[in-house]
């Protein structure tokens, strides 16, 4: 998405983490890379146990949910500091194209029926409850957007087999492919997912406090 973004408007990647986390690491070499700003939110015990008090869901969160508030508000609060209106976020990539190691696992034992079942069930679930969750915590400081919720793109990615988005034991093949031929880096295109609650380091910061 920077890479698209980048010709037509002024990219600033926003990133949020603990000291020692792994994105404290990751975070900086990717916007180097990539020749894009870095904003950096850095996470301790006391923001995140100011922020959980800003939880406002209509639903009980889950630790999850608590950890993803707490990075998604604090590193849009950190993109509004930078002077950005908008923020690009990438939810909906895993469920449409493959993410998530457990469609490999699903579709080894059950077919590709079987993961296809359960990624589009996982789209459905983000829309009742993560949606209102990472919107939520972004739309007090910036305007969120989900790109990956286009019409177009979810039309496009169900269009396509399941071997495009799972292939060879690559998951997103598909979209690592594309970022490949737009020049992203291949360390940065071809990274290994890790879920941003633990790279980031927030959920570790959530689990200790007293919410």
């Amino acid at each position: 998405m920077a890479r698209c973004a980048k010709p037509r408007a002024r990219v600033v990647a926003c990133t949020g983490y603990a000291p020692g986390s792994l994105d404290s690491q990751r975070s900086e070499q990717a916007a180097s890379q990539l020749g894009v700003e870095l904003a950096r939110a850095e996470l301790t015990s006391e923001r995140v146990v100011g922020e959980l008090a800003n939880v406002a869901l209509p639903f009980e969160p889950t630790l999850m949910d608590r950890s993803l508030w707490c990075l998604y508000s604090l590193v849009s609060q950190k993109a509004n500091g930078a002077g950005a209106k908008v923020i690009l976020l990438g939810q909906l990539a895993d469920e449409l194209f493959g993410g998530y190691q457990k469609y490999a696992e699903a579709a080894r034992s059950g077919g590709p029926g079987a993961a296809e079942q359960m990624m589009s069930q996982d789209f459905r679930d983000y829309a009742a409850k993560g949606k209102l969750r990472d919107e939520g915590a972004c739309s007090r400081w910036v305007e969120p957007r989900l790109p990956y919720g286009d019409a177009e793109v979810v039309d496009f990615a169900n269009s396509i087999p399941l071997s495009f988005k799972i292939a060879a034991g690559v998951r997103k093949a598909v979209l690592r492919r594309a970022a490949t031929l737009l020049g992203v880096p291949e360390g940065v295109a071809n990274a290994p997912k890790k879920a941003a609650q633990y790279s980031s380091g927030v959920q570790k910061l959530v689990a200790g406090s007293r919410f």
